[in-house]
C-alpha cells in the first residue's frame, strides 16, 4: 500500500520540492513536437521514440520525458538501478511559483500534486505547511515500474489541465540527494500542453527554430583579454587585462592615484566600447631592468622599523626567461606590508563597487612573481636557498587572501575574485566566497597535467613549491569562471592555436577547464584573416557561454489575460554566464516594446546544454494587431539588451526577434 511521506520524512519533501524547484530552465531536451502522443502504459519505451528529453541527468535517474494527448498526461522516467519501492514525481500544475507548496532550501517552488509512487495527492496546505490530501490511486494501467522505466498517465481531468497548460515537473529516485531530474541546483522544466500532444505545432500551437548562425560573438565576458594599455588591437574582445603594481597606485603613503593608473589603461576609451577589465594588483613583476613593485615609501618605512623590506633578485640561472629576471621580492611576512596592503585592496574594492562595474573580474595578484603563487627559481646556481625571494607559508599567504575576502565579499554580482592556485581560503572562508581561477600557462601539457600542475592541482590537490599540501578547488566551474593566458608569449599562443598536436592540446584544455577567457597573452593582436583565424574563431566560440535559441512554441493568437511562451535555449559554450543578469521576453510593435515579462531565469546555472523557459507575458489591454515575440538579456548597467544569441533577427536595439503573433 501506498503511503504519503510523513511529518519526520519532511526535510526530505522539502528537499524534493527544492529539487523541483531549481529546474526554470535545466539542461533539458527539446520541448517534445511529434504529433499527437500515443502512449501505452507497459513498460515498452518504443512509443516514445519521437519524444525529446525534457531533462536528462548521470546517475540513476537519466532521462525525464513528458507529453499528452486529449486525456492523460505521461511521465517516462529512464535510468539504472531505479529503486522499484520508492520515487515520487512532483508537478506544478499552474505554472504559477508562488501558490502551492513551498519547499525551504528551493525558493519558490509551488507544487500542487505529487505522485509517491501509486498515490496521487493534492497539496491542501498555505504555501509552507505540509498538508496532502489523498486523491486517487494509479492502476496497472496507468503505472509500471522497474529498475530501468517508470511510465505514468494521468488523467488531465484530475489534475484540471488542458491544452495550453504549462507544467513543470520533476522526479526523486529513493529519496535521494543525487539521483534525481532535474539535477540538484537546476529548476523544474516546463513542458506545454498542445491540443496535438508532445508540445507540437499543430492545432493551436505556433512552433518555430530561428535560425542560428554558425560562428563567434563578440559578447561580454568571454574571449579574448589584452593588454589595456594598447587599443589598437585587430580581434574583437570584450574584456581587457590591466596589471597594475603597487607603486603605480600608491607612489605618494595613502594616497591611491586611480586616476592615473585608469588613464594608463586606457578606462574611459574601453568604457566608451562596452569594454570590461580584468584587474591585477601586484607586488612583484619581474622585468629586464633592476626595479621595485611596491612603493618607495613602503620600502623605506620597512626599514625605519627595523624590518627586512625583502629580497633584490638578479636571476641568472635562466629559468625566468630573458627579460623576466630581474626585481624585487618583498617581505611578506612584515606585519606593516600586510596592513597596509589590506588597505590598498580595501580601496581597490571602494572605487570599482559601482553601478557601471568598469572591472569584472579581480585576480589575486599580490603574492609571488607576476601574482602568480611562486617565487621560484628557489635555488640559485650556486646552491643559494630563496633565490629570488622567500615565498611565504599558508599562515602569512592566507593573510593576503583575506585582505581580499573581506573586501569583495558581497560584491559579486559586479566583480569576481580568481586565485592563480588552489588553496583551502578558495573556497572555505568566513564570508562564504567561492573564488574562481586562473591558468597563466594555458595551453602547456605538462603545467596542466603534471603532479604539480594547474589542473590536476585544483582537481586533486598537490604539493606545492614550498612543501605544503594545498587542498583541491575541483569543479570550481560550477559556479565560478575559469580563466587565464597563454603560456611561453607570442611563440608558446601561437604553438597553442597551430592545427596538429598544439591546437589538439588548446582544446582538451578548454573542455576540461572551461576557460571563459584567455589573456594579456592571447591573439587579439594578430590581424583578421590570419592563417590560425579559423582555430581563433573555433576556440572563442567554445570558450565562455555561446547562446543560441533553438525553438519557439506559443499559441498561434493571443487570447485572455496573459501570452505563455516556451523557448528552448542551447548553451554551446564550456561555461555559464558569469552574472545573473535578466534575461526578458517582450512583444513588439515594430521598435516599440508593448509588453514583456522578465523572466526568472538564473543564467548562472545554464552550464553547456539545452535549457527550456516557459514565461507568460501580461496582454490585458493590449490592442488588436500582429506582435513580434522577441528575446533580450538586459545588461543592468544600461537597462538594454547587452549579451547576442548566436541567431539571425537581431533587432536594432539588441533583442532578438523569434516569432509573430495576432490578437
Amino acid at each position: 500500500m501506498t503511503r504519503l511521506f510523513d511529518k519526520s520524512k519532511r526535510s526530505l519533501g522539502l528537499f524534493l520540492a527544492f529539487v523541483l524547484m531549481i529546474t526554470l530552465l535545466l539542461p533539458a531536451g527539446a520541448l517534445p513536437k511529434a504529433s499527437a502522443a500515443t502512449i501505452t502504459i507497459d513498460g515498452n519505451v518504443s512509443d516514445w521514440s519521437s519524444v525529446s528529453a525534457l531533462t536528462t541527468n548521470s546517475g540513476t535517474a537519466q532521462t525525464l520525458k513528458v507529453t499528452n494527448d486529449g486525456t492523460n498526461l505521461y511521465l517516462l522516467i529512464q535510468g539504472s538501478g531505479l529503486s522499484t519501492t520508492m520515487g515520487n514525481f512532483w508537478i506544478n500544475t499552474d505554472n504559477n511559483t508562488s501558490t502551492g507548496y513551498q519547499a525551504a532550501g528551493w525558493g519558490v517552488t509551488g507544487v500542487e500534486w505529487l505522485l509517491e509512487n501509486t498515490g496521487l495527492y493534492r497539496y491542501g496546505g498555505s504555501g509552507t505547511d505540509w498538508v496532502w490530501n489523498f486523491n486517487s490511486t494509479l492502476t496497472s494501467s496507468q503505472f509500471y515500474r522497474s529498475s530501468t522505466v517508470i511510465e505514468v498517465a494521468i488523467p488531465l481531468s484530475t489534475l484540471q489541465i488542458s491544452a495550453g497548460s504549462t507544467v513543470r515537473v520533476g522526479y526523486i529516485d529513493n529519496s535521494s540527494d543525487t539521483s534525481r531530474l532535474p539535477a540538484s541546483g537546476q529548476t523544474l522544466p516546463a513542458y506545454l500542453l498542445t491540443s496535438a500532444g508532445s508540445g507540437g505545432g499543430t492545432g493551436n500551437n505556433t512552433v518555430v527554430n530561428p535560425v542560428e548562425l554558425d560562428s563567434p560573438l563578440n559578447n561580454p565576458f568571454k574571449g579574448w583579454a589584452p593588454s589595456a594599455k594598447s587599443t589598437t588591437y585587430a580581434q574583437p574582445h570584450r574584456l581587457v587585462y590591466a596589471g597594475v603594481t603597487w607603486k603605480e597606485l600608491e607612489s605618494t603613503k595613502g594616497t591611491y592615484d586611480f586616476s592615473a593608473i585608469e588613464a594608463a589603461n586606457n578606462f574611459a576609451y574601453w568604457k566608451s566600447k562596452g569594454v570590461k577589465v580584468v584587474f591585477r594588483f601586484i607586488l612583484d613583476s619581474p622585468t629586464g631592468q633592476a626595479h621595485r613593485d611596491i612603493p618607495d615609501w613602503l620600502y623605506n618605512d620597512m626599514i625605519a622599523r627595523g624590518e627586512s623590506p625583502g629580497t633584490v633578485y638578479n636571476d641568472t640561472t635562466g629559468g625566468m626567461g630573458t627579460g623576466n629576471n630581474m626585481g624585487f621580492s618583498p617581505n611578506y611576512n612584515s606585519t606593516y606590508l600586510q596592513e597596509r596592503h589590506k588597505l590598498a585592496i580595501e580601496a581597490i574594492a571602494a572605487r570599482y563597487n559601482t553601478n557601471d562595474r568598469p572591472v569584472a573580474f579581480v585576480q589575486i595578484g599580490s603574492l609571488g612573481h607576476w601574482g602568480e603563487f611562486h617565487t621560484w627559481p628557489y635555488v640559485g646556481p650556486n646552491g643559494e636557498t630563496n633565490y629570488t625571494g622567500a615565498f611565504p607559508t599558508n599562515d602569512i599567504s592566507n593573510k593576503y587572501v583575506q585582505h581580499y575576502i573581506d573586501a569583495f565579499a558581497g560584491k559579486e554580482d559586479k566583480m569576481q575574485v580568481l586565485i592563480r592556485r588552489s588553496i583551502a581560503l578558495a573556497k572555505t572562508n568566513n564570508k562564504g566566497m567561492v573564488m574562481g581561477m586562473f591558468n597563466d600557462v594555458f595551453g602547456h601539457k605538462d603545467s596542466f597535467d603534471a603532479d604539480w600542475g594547474w589542473y590536476t592541482g585544483t582537481q586533486n590537490g598537490y604539493w606545492d613549491d614550498i612543501g605544503q599540501q594545498q587542498p583541491a578547488h575541483a569543479n570550481f566551474w560550477e559556479t565560478r569562471i575559469s580563466g587565464g593566458e597563454f603560456y611561453g608569449g607570442a611563440s608558446g599562443m601561437l604553438a597553442a592555436l597551430t592545427t596538429s598536436s598544439g591546437f589538439t592540446e588548446t582544446l582538451r584544455q578548454t573542455e576540461l577547464s572551461k576557460p571563459s577567457w584567455l589573456g594579456p597573452n592571447s591573439p587579439a593582436s594578430l590581424p583578421l584573416n590570419h592563417a590560425l583565424q579559423a582555430n581563433i574563431d573555433a576556440l572563442k566560440k567554445r570558450m565562455g557561454y555561446h547562446f543560441v535559441v533553438k525553438e519557439i512554441s506559443h499559441p498561434s493568437t493571443i487570447s485572455g489575460s496573459t501570452f505563455t511562451t516556451t523557448i528552448k535555449v542551447e548553451n554551446k559554450g564550456v561555461q555559464h554566464f558569469p552574472f545573473a543578469w535578466p534575461v526578458e521576453i517582450q512583444l513588439r510593435s515594430g521598435n516599440t516594446v508593448v509588453a514583456k515579462k522578465t523572466t526568472t531565469v538564473n543564467l548562472t546555472t545554464w552550464k553547456t546544454g539545452t535549457y527550456t523557459l516557459t514565461d507568460s507575458i501580461p496582454v490585458s489591454g493590449l490592442a488588436a494587431g500582429t506582435y513580434d515575440i522577441a528575446i533580450a538579456i538586459i545588461d543592468p548597467e544600461t537597462n538594454k539588451p547587452g549579451v547576442d544569441f548566436a541567431n539571425t533577427n537581431k533587432l536594432t536595439d539588441g533583442s532578438f526577434k523569434l516569432s509573430s503573433v495576432t490578437k
